[in-house]
């Protein structure tokens, strides 16, 4: 059964997403990054969203019965996460600088060499399969994260996305790969990205989850 992860992490991946005709598609390692931390951005405002009804969320991608043990998992991440970072300005660094980390410390660990690390950075090709496993994670890392942290979630969110953008920043984020659009939006206020996401929710509940309707109230937020 499709879950509402399964639904996120879809949505994220698939303008990144490279096809050739004889070969598997694959993701960018720069795209990857890019797509990891707006996987774990979206995570954090849904779990900040549901933070005293995780209970209920977890249910769109829970196995019955297992909705504890699965929120306890995830609020455990959640605490790693913000342990082992130790700029915690931005969301960058919990989410694609993080993962960045990890990935090299898997290479170092490997035996490979910095040059040879620098080679890989430009030419890796994350695999379908690989990135739709590590976005999925940082999405229910970030509902941990978002429900664990909900005022540093606000105040990531307020550095990040409420305050207008130089031309400068702007072009660096889409070098990193956060972004793609060439425009600079304007300032973006958590309410209205919650309001978002509960839209998506609201969507995937009444068309995949319509046994579930009496678990969520979605008017006028009702959260």
């Amino acid at each position: 059964m499709r879950t509402l992860i399964d639904e996120f992490a879809t949505s994220i991946i698939a303008p990144a997403l490279k096809k050739r005709l004889f070969s598997a598609p694959y993701i960018p390692f720069p795209r990857y990054l890019g797509c990891y931390q707006v996987a774990f951005e979206t995570g954090s405002v849904l779990g900040h969203v549901f933070r005293d009804k995780l209970a209920t969320l977890v249910k769109l991608f829970c196995e019955p019965g297992r909705e504890e043990t699965l929120i306890i998992a995830m609020r455990e991440l959640a605490q790693q996460k913000r342990a082992r970072v130790e700029d915690c300005q931005n969301f960058a660094a919990f989410a694609m600088f993080d993962e960045e980390k990890r990935i090299i410390a898997n290479w170092s660990e490997s035996g490979i060499t910095e040059t040879q690390r620098e080679h890989e950075t430009r030419r890796l090709k994350i695999t379908l399969e690989q990135g739709y496993k590590n976005i999925c994670g940082a999405v229910t890392t970030g509902i941990g994260f978002g429900s664990a942290f909900p005022e540093l979630t606000e105040q990531l969110w307020r550095a990040a996305y409420e305050r207008t953008f130089t031309r400068e920043e702007w072009q660096e984020h889409r070098r990193s790969g956060v972004v793609s659009g060439d425009e600079i939006p304007e300032p973006f206020p958590l309410a209205k990205r919650q309001e978002q996401i509960l839209s998506l929710v609201e969507l995937f509940v009444s068309t995949s989850r319509p046994e579930l309707l009496s678990y969520f109230k979605f008017a006028g937020a009702g959260l």
